[in-house]
């Protein structure tokens, strides 16, 4: 009769192990993939954000443009997202990156726009007068001009993407 060889279970040891390690690559491939989707996604909703912010951004300059500068005088009393410049009253609006602070003004909505929270807004401010300092003999003294800034909020896809931007807009 034939002997029968005792079998160790080497085979089977060495195969779990194999198995361990692969499925401890495969757990942190997955990981490093969903990491991936999460920033990949923010990113786009903070570029979102922006775009409808800088849209919202050229519609107050468009306002601007469109306006002859006469017919802009005396309309900035704080209604209609039109504000004057003032020093007193500048200390809420200089601190626009908190969303309380908007909540409190008068803003104009802009174009709507697909895929992000809340339309855009903005508000516009008339800045004080600029003197021009001195006159040259070659080049005359330029024509008196109004300065206005142009303050724009948006919301990606989400409420965590918040993007903010200003523009300071000169009409002769």
């Amino acid at each position: 009769m034939k002997s029968r060889k005792e079998q160790s279970g080497a085979v089977l040891i060495i195969s779990l192990v194999v198995v361990i390690v692969l499925s401890l690559i495969v757990t942190g491939a997955v990981q490093s993939t969903v990491l991936q989707q999460k920033m990949s996604n923010n990113l786009r909703d903070k570029d979102l954000a922006f775009q409808a912010a800088e849209t919202s951004l050229k519609s107050g300059e468009a306002y601007l443009y469109s306006q002859h500068r006469n017919s802009l005088a005396g309309i900035f009393d704080g209604t209609n997202g039109l504000y004057t410049f003032s020093t007193a009253a500048n200390n809420a609006r200089t601190n626009l990156d908190n969303e309380s602070n908007w909540s409190d003004l008068s803003t104009v909505q802009s174009h709507t726009l697909s895929q992000v929270k809340s339309r855009p807004t903005y508000i516009i401010e008339e800045l004080p007068e600029i003197v021009a300092q001195g006159d040259s003999l070659t080049v005359p003294r330029p024509i008196s001009a109004t300065y206005y800034r142009v303050t724009s909020k948006s919301k990606g896809g989400t409420d965590a993407s918040l993007v903010i931007l200003q523009s300071i807009y000169k009409k002769l």
